[in-house]
């Protein structure tokens, strides 16, 4: 009986010694977690958005465009097939249906649409792609 008390007791201390350190605001605990996920912890995040509520300004949270949503499937079709997947391409050209189109003047950079697959290609092979260099080619021109 008297061992299963001390057992207990152990436990509830144990308990109540790591609760408090979790709920420290700017704990070791809180500092792994922002490390592990990039972002805080739930109790954090409900103690920032506490005191954000509480001022008298509100963030102005920008207008995001549309993107696409799995940006690892574009990567990989784009790598794979050398053209936007099918999806995209309805969104671009949705986009230039209802935007006026611009051409390209020669002060803009045309940047290369895989800049993944162009520095895979350059440490592969020591060189551009060829779609880099017919890129080049008619920049040139």
């Amino acid at each position: 009986m008297k061992s299963t008390r001390s057992i207990l007791f152990t436990a509830v201390l144990g308990m109540v010694a790591s609760t408090s350190i979790v709920a420290q605001s700017n704990s070791w605990s809180e500092q792994w977690y922002r490390a592990k996920f990039g972002r805080p912890s739930p109790t954090e995040e409900a103690r920032i958005q506490a005191a954000q509520e509480n001022t008298a300004y509100r963030e102005v949270k920008p207008v995001q465009t549309v993107a696409p949503t799995n940006v690892w499937f574009e990567g990989w079709y784009r790598a794979k097939s050398g053209r936007p997947s099918p999806t995209e391409e309805a969104r671009i050209q949705a986009e230039q249906a209802s935007t006026a189109y611009r051409e390209v003047t020669p002060t803009q950079t045309v940047v290369p649409a895989n800049a993944w697959f162009e520095g895979w290609y350059r440490a592969k092979y020591g060189r551009p792609s060829p779609s880099d260099e017919a890129r080049a080619k008619a920049q040139t021109r």
